[in-house]
């Protein structure tokens, strides 16, 4: 029965650990994994940053249209802070995708929210043929995050 609750114990430790795949380079975690895992969540220098991956529905987003869901992959941006401004970052250079298969630059940062302490908005990259994980690393000052998918959800 030991044997058992030792085998157990290292699997949930294992889980435990594949959790906490993503987060930023100061270790706040943050996991806020949707049911899909398409969202990731951490937090740099006073910093809180969610990316959720939009779903290729084929429904034109708002400002996305000339952006079409074939081409790109869309790549969803909240940060808030309660300190500092945050319209200093500029998101399409402070973003990168690392792939399997190498790296990705946004081609557009389409924002939904400005704001000096809270921003939101979408990063569109160029849809390429690769497998395995996916990190985006995003550049926030003196920090980085970098947030983890095993795979892009969807794809």
């Amino acid at each position: 029965m030991l044997r058992g609750d030792l085998i157990m114990a290292a699997m949930l430790a294992g889980l435990v650990t594949l959790a906490c795949s993503s987060g930023g380079s100061d270790g706040e975690l943050s996991e806020s994994n949707g049911d899909d895992g398409s969202t990731r969540a951490a937090s740099a220098g006073g910093i809180d940053v969610e990316a959720t991956w939009l779903g290729s529905d084929g429904e034109p987003r708002e400002g996305l249209a000339e952006y079409p869901s074939g081409r790109f992959l869309w790549l969803q941006v909240i940060m808030d802070t309660h300190s500092g401004d945050l319209g200093s970052i500029d998101l399409a250079e402070a973003a990168e995708l690392r792939t399997g298969a190498g790296l990705l630059e946004p081609e557009a940062w389409v924002a939904s929210s400005d704001e000096s302490h809270h921003r939101g908005g979408v990063l569109v990259f160029p849809r390429e043929a690769f497998t395995g994980s996916v990190t985006l690393s995003l550049e926030l000052g003196e920090e980085k995050v970098e947030l983890v998918w095993e795979r892009i959800p969807g794809n």
